[in-house]
């Protein structure tokens, strides 16, 4: 969807895995691999930007208390997991978390090239 909205491969491939974090989250974190848990994957594409917003009904975290992470100290300790957050925010514009209704909501933003920016 992204390249066809006319985003460059790079930058699809960046919202691509961007989404696929977002989603893992989800599972590992909010629904603790409990399989046939819903997870819904929408995509909005306006003027200026991709949005794609990933809902769920599990447990909610708070983003504010995740640890920050040194990719430096990650990856001399040679550390699996954990990154996905920190990953999500280098490869898009905007990484929000929202409550709406009973769902989570991670909403991911790329702007679209050429377009107009906020």
């Amino acid at each position: 969807m992204a390249e066809a909205a006319g985003f460059s491969a790079a930058d699809a491939d960046a919202v691509a895995l961007a989404t696929d974090e977002a989603v893992a989250n989800v599972v590992e974190h909010a629904y603790a691999g409990r399989p046939g848990a819903p997870v819904q994957v929408r995509f909005a594409l306006r003027p200026d930007e991709l949005r794609v917003e990933v809902v769920d009904q599990g447990v909610t975290v708070d983003p504010r208390a995740m640890p920050r992470v040194d990719a430096v100290r990650y990856a001399a300790e040679r550390r699996r997991g954990g990154f996905g957050v920190h990953l999500m925010t280098r490869l898009m514009d905007s990484v929000t978390y929202r409550r709406s209704g009973r769902s989570n909501v991670c909403c991911l933003q790329k702007r679209r090239p050429g377009g107009p920016h906020r």
